[in-house]
């Protein structure tokens, strides 16, 4: 079922399809949360807090872009998190027990190495250095694969900003990788 017939089941009382549309976007908004916030606790409030507010508007809602939607509200409550708590940027907290088996190789000698994580790592820190307005235009952009009117309709920014956020975004991410040697 595609997303407006999903909205459509749920405005009409079928309440049951909010678990489908849930399901389907969880992850995305809940990864957006945490290079957000770079906490993965507080992201996970906000992952429901996002879709708590959904429900309480979705009578509201008039079928344009579903996931734009989900993450215009999740921006929204992130901007509050850091207004409201007074936090800036945090590092991104990695723990062992986070680490999925899907990421993990045995090696010959039987000890277990862990693919692409500590490039994640290093992305994940290199993203949570950029401005806040630079971050979640690059996330939307490069991540989300949105496009900067898009981008600036969600944001509500001009779209020549959006577009200037992107590239500054981008070239101080290269510069902070090239610093972290990334690229070799």
């Amino acid at each position: 079922m595609d997303d407006k017939e999903l909205v459509r089941l749920v405005q009409s009382g079928q309440k049951e399809y909010l678990n489908e549309i849930a399901g389907k976007y969880y992850d995305d908004i809940y990864y957006f949360c945490t290079y957000q916030t770079g906490s993965r606790e507080d992201a996970y409030d906000l992952t429901q807090e996002t879709f708590l507010r959904f429900i309480r508007y979705v009578d509201s809602y008039r079928y344009r872009n579903l996931p734009g939607y989900l993450l215009t509200i999740a921006m929204n409550l992130c901007r509050s998190y850091f207004h409201e708590s007074g936090r800036t940027r945090l590092e991104l907290e990695y723990r062992e027990g986070d680490r999925s088996k899907d990421n993990q190789k045995e090696n010959r000698d039987g000890s277990v190495q862990m693919e692409g994580l500590e490039e994640s790592q290093v992305l994940a820190e290199a993203l949570m250095q950029l401005p806040d307005m630079q971050r979640e235009a690059v996330l939307l952009h490069h991540f989300y694969g949105y496009k900067n009117r898009e981008i600036a309709r969600m944001t509500g920014a001009s779209y020549a900003a959006v577009k200037s956020r992107i590239n500054q975004g981008i070239d101080k991410l290269k510069d902070l990788l090239d610093k972290e040697d990334f690229y070799e």
